[in-house]
């Protein structure tokens, strides 16, 4: 720092950038607490509704080849939820890490990309892939871009979505969630109650993999979305935290050097004063 100015300047823009960060901070907070209570409440019953589609489905390969009722076009799609602007710390760009390996291992995988963050993304690290994309909403899911995507996805035999999940404040991982009832790693349980007959399907199997394929596996797709935004929410909270925290040890750092600049000033002018009474003296 070369004056006493230019630290005042710099200080009066921390304190700016705090109150500025302070807000987004308050915002995220409430977001993030509006979301929090509906997905939890709803995590487990989905995650199990999900392991119980997987089951039936497996059954039903066994007692039909053919697997479906609905058209298929016997694919695979990968969606990746990203996000419509930045400040989500890292969960977005650890996502879009474990998307990107499960694309290049697998070449023939359809992609879909929801959000402006993915397409930026997807031009700086896989170019040369192509991908259908969809712009979708931070605050919520809109039901009207919902519906749209939902009449692309559903023709996919396979639906594998890459979002974050909330673990804790502190604590979001990035998931891959198969939604069409196809496990991503089949269990030796589902294998093993697959091939024998431990359920009782009333009407019938086909009949209730036809409820599966419709309606649950939206409920279960909606809720890969609602998972995404609290994770994004409590990341970008987590973010904003310690950019709080930089700016006070900046803060420090810059009332340090004015503290050192002042006394390195009124030294000076005490050795002048001093300086003076000498040569008045002789």
């Amino acid at each position: 720092m070369n004056s006493i100015k230019q630290m005042k300047v710099e200080k009066e823009s921390l304190y700016n950038l705090k109150s500025l960060i302070d807000v987004y901070e308050e915002v995220a907070a409430t977001r993030m607490q509006k979301v929090r209570e509906a997905v939890l409440s709803s995590r487990q019953f989905l995650e199990s509704l999900l392991v119980v589609f997987q089951k039936v489905k497996a059954a039903y390969k066994i007692a039909d080849p053919m697997a479906g009722t609905l058209v298929r076009n016997g694919k695979t799609v990968a969606v990746f939820v990203s996000a419509n602007a930045g400040l989500y710390g890292e969960i977005v760009n650890k996502t879009f890490e474990l998307f990107v390996k499960r694309v290049q291992e697998d070449p023939g995988v359809s992609v879909v990309v929801l959000g402006k963050l993915g397409v930026k993304m997807m031009a700086e690290r896989i170019p040369n892939v192509l991908y259908n994309y969809y712009d979708f909403s931070d605050e919520g899911v809109d039901m009207d871009s919902f519906d749209i995507i939902m009449r692309y996805l559903i023709q996919f035999e396979k639906l594998v979505v890459f979002h974050g999940q909330f673990r804790s404040t502190a604590d979001q991982v990035p998931v891959a969630t198969g939604v069409s009832g196809d496990a991503i790693q089949v269990s030796e349980e589902i294998k093993a109650e697959a091939t024998k007959n431990l359920y009782i399907f009333e009407p019938s199997v086909k009949d209730i993999v036809r409820v599966f394929e419709g309606e649950i596996l939206a409920s279960i797709f909606e809720q890969t979305l609602h998972e995404s935004q609290l994770s994004k929410f409590a990341s970008r909270m987590l973010s904003l935290d310690r950019a709080m925290d930089n700016i006070d040890k900046r803060l420090v750092n810059v009332n340090m050097q004015e503290l050192r600049f002042k006394h390195k000033q009124k030294n000076a002018r005490q050795m002048a004063t001093i300086s003076g009474l000498s040569l008045w003296n002789k």
